[in-house]
């Protein structure tokens, strides 16, 4: 793979390689990825290029080392994974006992701990005890999207390296290139937020579905109703159909997004639901900027509130909270 294949991110890269070139390599870092795209291909570049049996400062991608790692199976880069949702205190036991051995065939050990704010509390406190005292032919590399759901200590023992998504213009070229038009590339590249991966697993039809169930609900607010029901239905969908609540508020975000551009007469080329246009053009004669700048607010306040707790019921209730508390008052979050 090699470093040239991650996607941007130039800075972490040229970070990551001073330090490689530099052998000063620290024993525990904190990969950051908000878009849950790039970072476990990262982390597995990192492996081989500490693996390398050609190249100091990457990986060759040629080396019998490097080719192992790529395929994930070398004996010395362990990837663990959440199951059923959760990284269990068994697992990090079995990760600390190795963690102690000198390497196999390899130059080090690598521990790739992915999702590991999923670690539950015995597992979190196990590592922890490994990264205070780390292994010096060990290094662990732990994958994120959230890290406020990481214990502090575990944080401060890690060298933390944030990642920036793929931008939306190289995500679109990207998107266009399979075959889709320039809208649904827009849309597509909107809800994929960076992540090439997500693209790649996106299905249109779906989408579609889940943004048509959303709409209702600021339909159903925008139009004076009262929307609770509405919302209270939503919270009681599967646990499949409600695990990427963070998506659910960027499509409810784009849609009071599309109504503040037809509200201030935007270019349709820039509405992100673009199939909404009909419907969100007879909306925006129903609601005030006003309202549409609170929804938005409160949407942005609720998606800090799903990287801290994940909690859908806690947003349910913000959200029902706040919309019952004002129906009768000044401020009607979705109506006049």
């Amino acid at each position: 793979m090699g470093f040239a294949e991650i996607q941007g991110n130039d800075q972490v890269k040229r970070v990551l390689q001073l330090a490689l070139r530099k052998k000063r390599w620290p024993p525990s870092i904190l990969l950051i990825d908000s878009s849950q795209g790039e970072a476990k291909k990262l982390a597995l570049v990192l492996a081989q290029a500490v693996n390398c049996l050609n190249l100091d400062d990457d990986g060759c991608d040629q080396c019998y080392n490097c080719q192992a790692i790529k395929e994930e199976r070398f004996p010395d880069v362990l990837m663990v994974e959440p199951v059923n949702e959760v990284i269990r205190v068994e697992k990090i036991r079995e990760v600390k006992k190795l963690a102690y051995l000198r390497p196999m065939v390899g130059k080090r050990r690598v521990f790739i701990i992915d999702q590991s704010e999923k670690m539950n509390e015995q597992a979190a406190n196990t590592l922890l005890k490994v990264l205070e005292e780390p292994p010096s032919t060990t290094i662990f590399i732990l994958l994120t999207s959230n890290p406020y759901l990481l214990l502090p200590t575990i944080r401060s023992r890690c060298q933390e390296l944030q990642l920036s998504p793929v931008t939306q213009e190289t995500l679109e070229k990207y998107i266009e290139g399979l075959g889709r038009d320039k809208k649904e590339a827009r849309l597509m590249a909107f809800f994929a937020k960076g992540n090439r991966e997500v693209v790649d697993k996106l299905n249109y039809q779906e989408l579609r579905a889940q943004r048509k169930a959303l709409w209702s609900i600021v339909e159903a607010g925008a139009r004076g109703g009262i929307p609770a029901q509405k919302i209270k239905d939503y919270g009681q969908y599967t646990k499949r159909q409600r695990q990427l609540w963070s998506q659910e508020l960027a499509i409810l975000a784009s849609f009071w997004r599309d109504l503040l551009l037809v509200k201030l007469n935007a270019s349709p080329e820039l509405i992100i639901n673009y199939d909404f246009l009909p419907e969100i053009k007879e909306m925006a004669h129903l609601v005030s900027l006003e309202k549409i700048k609170n929804s938005l607010s409160w949407i942005n306040e609720a998606a800090e509130e799903v990287k801290k707790n994940l909690n859908i019921q806690v947003i349910i209730n913000s959200y029902l909270t706040h919309y019952q508390g004002k129906k009768n008052g000044k401020d009607n979050l979705c109506s006049d």
